[in-house]
């Protein structure tokens, strides 16, 4: 008998921290808008980009010299 209530107690707290992992997920998932994660990614595309451009010149340049 005492099995079975200390099972319930476990499947009920599993519960309680199933939604609390839901309602975490569900506050991150929505934090920034498309404009701004559109710009963040265009960022970091125009920084690769440069840096790319960067290494082809200095690579030019070395063997060029």
């Amino acid at each position: 008998m005492n099995s079975n209530q200390d099972l319930k107690q476990v499947n009920e707290r599993l519960d309680q921290i199933e939604r609390k992992l839901d309602n975490l997920g569900d506050s991150h998932q929505n934090k920034r808008s498309p404009g701004v994660r559109f710009l963040i990614g265009f960022g970091i595309t125009i920084g690769i980009i440069s840096v790319l451009i960067l290494t082809l010149g200095v690579i030019q340049f070395v063997s060029n010299g």
